[in-house]
């Protein structure tokens, strides 16, 4: 029993890191200069965001209507609790056992919280729509900010049809035994297609109703999360097995111990909890002070998928021999099968694919407005029709592109491995996106926290920021690296076909920028690029 209070304090470590952070940071907001006036005077509020947003060359084309729980939607949506059980459950189980989720989860979020916590500081200092783009070009140089803007925007995309294909999936076997036809490939990509089309027209429909969907998407999640819950314990409580059976490192048939490089494998797949916390950073020119809410919805996000992930997991795995799947292939969609194994309501069902639904809709809106921002920036071929708006001051065609992009993503990860397309598309996404957000980490430490726009930042760590820096960006490596073995090296393929992509793109479109720059202003071309780094981002 000693092994079960020694993981419960695993737990309570973390938890107690997670609320240290966030008094350090409620701290540093207190003592800054910076007031917040979305309680008291809109229009001051709005004229405040205004500003910060043209001291870095930008104008205000984009309509602000996301609050603090639109903005922690956008986030909490895309790391997506249920997305990540859906899907990767089962292949835990199955490489590191019962003791991944109790012992290895905490673990993997020790590591999250600071990387959610370095990001959330960048997100406070440079509160624009670029993200990651915009954090590693103001701190460090234009090339910088253009490797990782595309290594960004091509993880979420990769996100975009992994939620996707799932919500897919789910909707073809419901309506296949509703309507009594055989389930096929293009029943599925029919289906994906239609749900991608439907993510991109409300996209398309204006920031109000992004944001209201993003509000009804995190009490959607968190509503079938609690019915998952009550659901177990009606049926099982107190559970069919002891709670120290899940500390003892037993394999996924509980009839052997588990070794740690399967154990870490199974943890790997764990991190899809945490990669897409910066998704609410996209929306900070949408967001009523962006400097505040931007940074606590990234952080934020991260703690209570955490939190709720680890209890939903833990009262699964007190019943989950009963219903984990015998075969190889069939962990891939656990919890699916865990849901028709206890009876439950093909309600439920559908609410999954609803919630699956979301998490697509936050990465496919983290998407458009990440392209539409490395279009202005004359970053993207054919950049004049990527940023043009709609009346509800909606990057369209991004939108509609980011949509035709992901489907096409999705498509080639089918042809490639069939119906394992969800490990191509998760390993592809977790190495683009950890290295997007080393990029900037690894400046912060170069630059040991020292920078002028940092010290502006009213969200930020004080002297706990190298440490926080330092262990964020070892995780962040130490995992790309180790997923490239324990989930599958098309993720490398992938990634090494982008970076010669992007060298290629670099070399005609931001030269070609600076060589625009440079005419216009008739000066040196050395000049231009430290008149760049001046302005942080043009």
């Amino acid at each position: 029993m000693i092994f079960v209070w020694l993981g419960m304090l695993l737990f309570v470590i973390v938890c107690a890191l997670a609320m240290a952070i966030a008094f350090k940071a409620q701290q540093s907001i207190r003592a800054s200069h910076h007031r917040s006036m979305t309680g008291r005077a809109a229009y001051i509020q709005a004229q405040q965001d205004k500003h910060d947003l043209n001291l870095f060359g930008i104008a205000q084309q984009l309509r602000r209507r996301f609050g603090g729980l639109g903005s922690f939607g956008l986030s909490f949506n895309a790391l997506g609790v249920i997305g990540a059980s859906v899907l990767f459950l089962g292949p835990a189980l199955q490489k590191g056992g019962p003791s991944v989720v109790v012992i290895g989860l905490p673990i993997a979020a020790l590591f999250a919280l600071a990387v959610s916590a370095a990001l959330a500081q960048l997100a406070s200092a440079v509160p624009t729509a670029g993200g990651v783009y915009h954090w590693a070009s103001a701190i460090g140089k234009r090339v910088w900010g253009w490797y990782a803007g595309w290594f960004q925007l091509a993880g979420s995309l990769a996100m975009t049809a992994l939620m996707n294909g799932a919500c897919a999936f789910i909707l073809d076997q419901a309506l296949a035994v509703k309507f009594g036809y055989s389930s096929q490939w293009w029943t599925m990509g029919l289906l994906a297609l239609a749900v991608t089309g439907t993510q991109a027209a409300a996209n398309h429909w204006g920031v109000a109703v992004v944001a209201a969907i993003q509000q009804a998407g995190v009490w959607l999640q968190i509503g079938v999360v609690l019915t998952i819950l009550t659901g177990l314990a009606y049926l099982f409580w107190p559970g069919v097995y002891s709670p120290a059976l899940l500390y003892t490192f037993q394999n996924a048939s509980l009839n052997g111990h588990v070794g740690l490089w399967p154990f870490i494998a199974g943890m790997l797949f764990l991190q899809k909890l945490f990669i897409g916390m910066d998704a609410a950073a996209y929306a900070a020119e949408e967001t009523h002070d962006p400097r505040i809410r931007i940074p606590w919805a990234i952080f934020l996000s991260t703690v209570y998928s955490y939190i709720i992930g680890f209890v939903l997991l833990l009262f699964i795995l007190l019943v989950f021999p009963v219903v984990l799947p015998s075969e190889e292939g069939g962990g891939g969609m656990f919890l699916n099968a865990a849901l028709q194994a206890v009876g439950a309501s093909p309600v439920i069902g559908y609410a999954i694919a609803a919630v699956l639904w979301c998490s697509g809709f936050g990465s496919q809106a983290a998407s458009s407005r990440s392209i539409f921002c490395m279009a202005r920036d004359n970053a993207l071929p054919f950049a004049h029709i990527w940023t043009r708006l709609t009346a509800g001051q909606s990057p369209k065609d991004a939108v509609w592109l980011a949509a035709g992009l992901s489907i096409g993503l999705l498509s080639a990860a089918g042809l490639l491995r069939g119906t394992q397309y969800p490990l191509v598309l998760f390993s592809f996404a977790l190495l683009c996106l950890h290295v997007s957000y080393a990029i900037p980490i690894a400046l912060l430490i170069k630059l040991k926290g020292k920078h002028k726009l940092l010290h502006e930042a009213p969200w930020r760590l004080g002297d706990w920021g190298m440490i926080v820096y330092w262990s964020a960006f070892l995780w962040l490596a130490a995992t790309a690296v180790l997923s490239i073995t324990a989930i599958g090296y098309w993720g490398l393929c992938g990634a090494i076909l982008l970076f010669g992509l992007t060298a290629a793109a670099d070399r005609k479109y931001r030269q070609r920028h600076l060589a625009k720059l440079q005419s216009r202003l008739k000066r040196p071309r050395g000049e231009i690029i430290r008149i760049e780094r001046k302005f942080h981002l043009h």
